[in-house]
């Protein structure tokens, strides 16, 4: 019901839209884009092929095809009739050409810059998503071609970037120029700091498009045999994302399952596991593109999140948000709780949490999947409940929308 109902939402929002005369807008991205693994990559694949879904012409401009193994999403032949479809189309960054430059380095930047004001010639608005070098390419872009700039930060660039004392001057500039600048809550005194003016900053909370990740959706199929639970962990392999400390209590959970790790950094995963206890328990698959996580999350008994202790502060993943939506148990760190739906996480009800450097708590939390199907279907199911309050994609799309028609005038 809740689908036919979001299905005659979306019917009603076109045919006021043609009676309203409002024309179709062609917006040019530039980011992160599959097959980039991470947070920006995969909101700015939904952001975009939502709006595309309204009529809108999106083109995004971005060097995935240049990114390093170890960040790499795999795509199947099959991908690429979803990578970009109807009017959503995509301008990647060439990865053969050598340029010579001295010192020897590739331009990124340069080269975003220049796809998107070769796509800009006929656009109406640039919405760049990352500062560096998403965010640049963008005031290089809108000071050639007068187009109006909108900006989006990551955790990183608040966090670590801007902390930057040869960063700053750049970000400060490009927040200034911008003619409005996506903020949280949690960012906007920061971002003033820094040089935005309130008048151009707007909130709009991201969201999880329900229609995509859900209960129903299809599961993927998991190298582990019928019957076995699997548990699934996504994600890079670095500081803070609390794999020794996964590895020291899944090595306590007694029964049959599976570890299942969604990483490209095989080598780095490879060096931890080596010596866990768990190497006939374990499963390692590259990292999948967004579109193909709903079948992973669904396959999996649990996805455990142990991240603690990160190293930027404002990293707030909407990987938790994905699980929840799918109504699959999640595991996650009590650090985490606190970034998930305003901290409305209870263990034992809608997720199961756990302090990951006590490893005899995260271990039971972990036993409770893995012996109690039961107990994690329950927890999975209270979970979608929290998600069907707290995600609002077609609003979240409406305010885009409404925001991009703004500023294009």
């Amino acid at each position: 019901m809740r689908r036919r109902l979001r299905g005659l939402r979306r019917r009603l929002h076109h045919r006021l839209r043609q009676l309203r005369g409002l024309r179709p807008m062609k917006i040019v991205f530039i980011s992160k884009y599959p097959p980039i693994e991470g947070y920006v990559s995969s909101c700015t694949y939904w952001l975009a092929r939502g709006l595309a879904s309204r009529g809108h012409d999106i083109t995004v401009v971005t060097n995935a095809f240049e990114v390093e193994d170890a960040d790499r999403e795999w795509l199947e032949a099959e991908d690429l009739d979803i990578y970009q479809t109807g009017r959503l189309r995509v301008r990647n960054t060439d990865p053969f050409q050598q340029y010579r430059l001295i010192p020897a380095a590739n331009p990124f930047c340069e080269k975003l810059a220049a796809a998107a004001i070769e796509r800009a010639a006929d656009a109406d608005i640039l919405d760049a998503w990352y500062y560096v070098s998403y965010g640049a390419a963008g005031l290089l872009a809108k000071a050639a071609t007068g187009l109006p700039l909108v900006l989006r930060h990551a955790g990183s660039d608040i966090g670590r970037l801007a902390a930057n004392p040869h960063m700053r001057p750049l970000i400060s500039a490009m927040l200034k120029k911008a003619d409005a600048v996506i903020s949280t809550g949690a960012s906007r005194a920061r971002l003033a700091g820094l040089g935005a003016p309130r008048s151009r900053m707007r909130t709009i909370p991201v969201s999880v498009d329900t229609e995509a990740f859900n209960p129903s959706a299809k599961k993927a199929i998991l190298d582990a045999p019928e019957d076995v639970p699997v548990v699934c962990c996504i994600g890079k392999v670095s500081r803070g994302k609390g794999i020794p400390q996964l590895l020291a209590a899944a090595s306590r959970v007694k029964g049959d399952f599976r570890l299942l790790f969604v990483s490209s950094d095989s080598q780095g995963l490879r060096q931890l596991t080596l010596h866990c206890g768990l190497k006939r328990k374990l499963l390692f698959k590259m990292f999948v593109p967004p579109w193909s996580m709903p079948g992973i999350i669904r396959a999996s008994r649990a996805v455990v999140m142990p991240e603690h202790d990160f190293p930027v502060p404002g990293h707030s993943p909407i990987l938790p948000r994905e699980v929840l939506a799918c109504g699959t148990c999640l595991v996650i760190s009590a650090e985490l709780r606190g970034k998930v739906a305003e901290g409305a996480l209870s263990d034992g009800e809608n997720a199961l949490v756990a302090e990951p450097a006590r490893t005899a708590e995260l271990a039971s939390r972990l036993s409770i999947a893995v012996q109690d199907e039961d107990a994690a279907r329950r927890i999975g199911a209270l979970g979608r409940r929290l998600s069907a309050r707290i995600e609002d994609f077609e609003g979240y799309v409406s305010a885009n929308e409404r925001l991009h028609r703004e500023l294009a005038g």
